[in-house]
């Protein structure tokens, strides 16, 4: 076999694998560097027919791995300490690294820009509701803190309208400071449910191809 076609693969599919680290990166190296001489591909287009070029195998290998992180929750990133923010960033990139990888599957594409489309809905719509809900508090806080106001303006004139204006501004603000941390809790409970629908998406389509995996088995 040409020691060199096998260079130049891997040295290729090495400059693609930069997101992961120098261990990882050696360990996946090594075992498609190994795959490649056993199957006996010995040139190029071998290798590409077999394993897709380097590019499209790096799409697959980084999401395969960014999928083990989203379900170990990244406790192997800063002894599981990492911040929500942080988690919500990298759940993102998943999902961007899945697409990408389907992208590379030419059977896979039409899923690919399917789930695209979804995620520019989902944005768009998620953009939608959050500057309306943002309006409609900022609307409801404005309206009981005037309603408070109104009441103790005329607290002088009337003790019973102040009452009622103080209680109903007061009921007001209750009733946002409950919807607010509901409303927080169901969008991140969606956004946990798109997490877990992205993380499926990329075991059927993309660990269901006969591309190897690292572990040394083939994909059902």
């Amino acid at each position: 076999m040409e020691n060199k076609v096998v260079d130049a693969y891997i040295d290729e599919l090495q400059g693609f694998l930069k997101p992961l680290n120098a261990a990882e990166r050696d360990d996946v190296l090594e075992f498609y560097r190994e795959y490649i001489i056993d199957a006996k591909l010995d040139t190029n287009d071998k290798i590409i027919n077999e394993l897709g070029s380097p590019k499209h195998l790096a799409r697959r290998v980084l999401a395969d791995y960014s999928i083990k992180m989203s379900e170990q929750n990244y406790q192997e990133i800063d002894d599981g300490k990492i911040s929500d923010n942080e988690k919500m960033k990298k759940n993102a990139g998943m999902i961007w690294i899945i697409i990408l990888a389907l992208l590379a599957s030419p059977i896979a594409i039409p899923v690919a820009i399917a789930l695209i489309l979804a995620v520019v809905l989902f944005v768009g719509l998620a953009v939608t509701f959050t500057l309306l809900f943002i309006f409609l508090v900022a609307l409801s806080v404005v309206g009981g803190i005037g309603a408070i106001v109104v009441g103790i303006a005329v607290i002088f004139q009337s003790f019973t309208t102040t009452l009622f204006y103080v209680g109903a501004g007061l009921a007001i603000l209750g009733v946002d400071l409950i919807l607010i941390p509901l409303i927080i809790s169901f969008c991140r409970w969606v956004w946990d449910v798109i997490v877990m629908f992205f993380r499926w998406i990329g075991k059927k389509l993309i660990h269901g191809r006969k591309t190897p995996v690292k572990e040394g088995k083939e994909n059902a």
